[in-house]
């Protein structure tokens, strides 16, 4: 059975024996055990290490495949002055990667510049007249941050004037194999043995500049006051890492914990100004950063003006900061504009060009498309037509899109099969670019649908919302919220939970909110009661009789501080008619 929303409802089946351990070795709650156990830890060691994050239980950078390399070098260009360049990409999470190496080379003494592409001119990833620019500016060393891994081409003309690279980056292998670099820190490479997979890619120049210090301590023998805080900077990594939506698990749950409270009361000029034109107070949440400060500085890189966002995170001088932050505050709101117009355009073609009932990869292309939000369009086409999408911006004959995806459609590999019609192409599996030749269009939509019809069922084109736990309103106290808090930092593979209440009379459900789009009501069980809001979904509970129906609910807990009182709710997220009364 649908729910009113028309999605599939699944109530995950967590290993019980393993959950009974760890409730019981860490005096857990035994659904917070289960809440665990749904985020894939596994066994009692690994839960400790989630719940904890200690700073102390992250890996040794060594561990990765090329860092031993990627360290020699550097401290080889420390010790004879060389001149070093820093080439990133222009989302977050590749300008927070250059200003998190700005901010460390800065504090050993060394002074290195730095290289952003422009999104218009350049498109993504390293380019030839970069490295001849580099190369010309002087410098011998490159290290590139969230980019490079399909480079090859770039690296053997860096290395044919003399430039050595490093490459770190966290995207998928090219086809073409690994650049021929100095060192290539990634932790997708198949020769790679690193613990864990998924770091940013500021999350990886975190590891190398942890890796640097160490060896500037051991093998150069610096002295430890000599040294920075690496501490103090895991909040431009806990910036990059959420804005990335790179899964908050493992180290990257470790790192975002500490680096949340960090940004709290960050002493960095930038970060200053830009919590407060986005209005983020000390209070700041995973949600806070995806949702206020990322964009605004993604929307600098897609409206191909990067530069401003670097500039914010490296600046020194508080008065330039909030200059700098008006300015993308501005730039922000311009994105919002052109998105509102790709996406009306986006909805118009599909009405004109898609057929939803054979079409299993909906595939874009339009002059008036903006290269830098098609990839956010996508995104709001994926989540209201529940399947893969593909936006492309034409101009003078070539097409630059980006992709993102649902579960059972790995769109990268989807882009691979594609290959020979695409110019370049790069990404994950839920989100990926592109680079097409106009004439090559109607060919490359045939041949994704092709594989998307031999992939993809009626059954996974369904929406599914993923169920942790059933309990009931008696069950939901102050103790289960403050154990259910020692999961976050919430975010992509740790998920807020989500839970199944059953068999629920709705009692005084009133629509509020401006345009009365939302509603409020007591969720009522046996002689347990509970206060419940749900956003966007009046309409859904018009088919609600309050004196004849029960519902289920599924719903996150919530603390609502309205008027200075803490008061436990739940958030409902969707609901169904319950199968008994």
């Amino acid at each position: 059975m649908l729910s009113l929303l028309n999605k599939q409802w699944i109530l995950r089946n967590p290993a019980l024996e393993t959950a009974e351990q760890i409730a019981s070795s860490l005096d857990l709650l035994p659904v917070v055990a289960r809440l665990l156990i749904n985020r894939k830890v596994e066994g009692v060691d690994e839960a400790e290490m989630f719940v904890k994050a200690e700073l102390a239980s992250l890996h040794d950078p060594f561990l990765m495949n090329g860092m031993e390399l990627a360290v020699d070098r550097i401290l080889m260009a420390i010790k004879n002055k060389e001149s070093i360049r820093l080439f990133c990409d222009y989302d977050v999470d590749g300008v927070t990667s250059a200003a998190f190496l700005t901010h460390f080379f800065r504090e050993i003494g060394i002074n290195v510049g730095y290289y952003l592409p422009e999104r218009m001119k350049e498109g993504y990833g390293l380019n030839e007249n970069a490295v001849r620019a580099i190369t010309k500016e002087g410098a011998s060393l490159m290290i590139t941050a969230d980019c490079g891994i399909t480079a090859v081409r770039e690296v053997e003309l860096a290395r044919s004037l003399g430039l050595d690279v490093i490459i770190t980056d966290h995207h998928q292998v090219g086809s073409e194999g690994l650049p021929k670099a100095v060192a290539v820190l990634n932790p997708h490479r198949s020769n790679c043995d690193y613990p864990y997979r998924f770091l940013s890619g500021v999350g990886l120049a975190f590891k190398l500049a942890v890796a640097v210090r160490t060896s500037l301590y051991k093998k150069m023998n610096w002295n430890k006051d000599r040294l920075p805080n690496m501490k103090r900077h895991l909040d431009l990594v806990a910036l990059g890492t959420i804005a990335d939506v790179a899964p908050l698990t493992g180290e990257n749950h470790t790192l975002v914990r500490h680096g949340l409270e960090v940004l709290a009361t960050t002493d960095k000029a930038g970060l200053v100004a830009l919590k407060a034109v986005s209005d983020v107070d000390n209070r700041v949440t995973a949600r806070s950063v995806g949702f206020a400060l990322g964009p605004r500085l993604n929307a600098a890189g897609r409206l191909g003006k990067a530069d401003n966002g670097f500039h914010l995170l490296t600046s020194l001088d508080l008065k330039e900061a909030k200059e700098l932050a008006q300015e993308l505050n501005v730039i922000n709101q311009e994105r919002k504009d052109i998105q509102k117009l790709v996406q009306d355009e986006a909805e118009y073609l599909i009405g004109r060009e898609v057929n939803l009932e054979e079409d299993r990869v909906i595939v874009l292309a339009s002059e008036n498309f903006h290269s830098g939000v098609v990839g956010v369009v996508a995104s709001r086409v994926v989540e209201k037509y529940f399947r893969p999408a593909v936006l492309i911006a034409l101009e003078k004959g070539v097409g630059k899109g980006s992709g993102r995806s649902i579960p059972h459609f790995n769109l990268h590999r989807a882009f691979t099969e594609c290959a020979r019609y695409l110019t370049q192409f790069g990404g994950h599996a839920y989100a990926a670019g592109l680079t097409i030749n106009e004439n090559n269009l109607d060919l490359f939509r045939n041949a994704i649908n092709e594989v998307g019809c031999r992939i993809l069922s009626d059954e996974n084109l369904v929406p599914e919302l993923f169920l942790d736990e059933s309990i009931k309103i008696s069950e939901i106290d102050a103790t289960l919220h403050e154990q259910v808090t020692f999961l976050e930092p919430f975010g992509a593979e740790n998920p807020s939970p989500v839970f199944l209440v059953q068999n629920i009379s709705v009692y005084g459900l009133k629509r509020i909110g401006r345009e009365e789009s939302h509603v409020r009501f007591q969720a009522v069980q046996g002689d347990a009661r509970i206060d419940a809001v749900g956003f966007d979904l009046a309409e859904e509970f018009t088919s609600i009789d309050e004196k004849l129906d029960k519902v289920d609910l599924a719903c996150e807990f919530q603390l609502n501080d309205w008027g200075g009182r803490n008061k436990l709710e739940l958030k409902v997220l969707d609901l169904r008619h319950s199968a008994k009364g």
